[in-house]
């Protein structure tokens, strides 16, 4: 689930930053699928096996008629941006929203609750859609060297795509993570770009094909259905987060082992 800020305008301007609830930062994010292209050609030529079948962002709290219209006015201002100047727009008022949460009038880092103001999570839904909107993140990673970007995508997928991708993955803070596209297939590798992602139906699989195991997904499936719902609320809210783990390996960069995430 993903928290939006609504009051949608700051200074007339839409907010275009998220809180993604499992994550123990703000994050940025787009509609799902429609800006995922290569998520869409995994659909049409794997349609039973591709993991974007089960996309989260597609079902559940993103479905919300606010929430739907959130995603949509950011990447309305995103493409608006992209068409008229060249992605300027953008990446001035992002970094300006991104400074104004993270950093105080004398540029230190806030201690926010639940916020940890060193990372930043891109595309929680939505994904890296063209090499003009790839640049733009580019420039907006440059102005925060202190904080830690963690991109995954399924966008190495297309050809027309690495180059940009590639030239993200070269900024020191910037962890890109190439996210698998069929379910139970091993993360991706790809030259350039930090160890993948993968998705799996078993833990033991997952560790066999030689993956850290993300402990956010795995609690449910050693414990069985049973054992997790009798645990408190609280706990399992808790336990199904980064930071309820006290994990951050998927911001960290030049990791060289595969994480999966285990299918619920």
């Amino acid at each position: 689930m993903t928290r939006f800020y609504f009051s949608d305008f700051i200074q007339g301007m839409i907010n275009l930053l998220s809180e993604p609830s499992k994550m123990p930062c703000v994050g940025f994010n787009i509609p799902a699928l429609k800006y995922c292209p290569a998520a869409r050609i995994s659909l049409k030529e794997e349609p039973e096996d591709s993991i974007c079948n089960e996309c989260y962002a597609r079902k559940g709290f993103y479905l919300f008629k606010n929430v739907a219209k959130a995603l949509q006015d950011r990447v309305d201002f995103v493409l608006k941006s992209l068409r008229e100047d060249n992605g300027d727009k953008f990446v001035e008022e992002i970094s300006r929203q991104i400074e104004k949460k993270y950093f105080d009038k004398n540029g230190n880092k806030k201690e926010l609750k639940n916020i940890d103001t060193s990372l930043f999570r891109g595309h929680d839904s939505g994904d890296l859609f063209s090499p003009k909107y790839i640049k733009a993140w580019k420039r907006v990673c440059e102005k925060f060297p202190a904080i830690r970007f963690w991109f995954p995508t399924r966008e190495w997928f297309r050809e027309s795509q690495l180059d940009a991708l590639k030239d993200l993955a070269s900024l020191d803070n910037v962890c890109l993570k190439p996210s698998a596209l069929k379910m139970n297939e091993p993360a991706p590798i790809v030259d350039g770009m930090d160890a993948g992602t993968a998705v799996y139906t078993t833990i033991e699989q997952a560790e066999r094909d030689g993956h850290f195991v993300c402990p956010a997904t795995r609690h449910e499936k050693e414990m069985g259905k049973e054992a997790w719902k009798a645990l408190p609320e609280d706990e399992r809210k808790s336990l199904i987060t980064c930071k309820g783990n006290r994990c951050k390996l998927c911001f960290i960069k030049g990791c060289k082992k595969g994480i999966a995430y285990i299918a619920h």
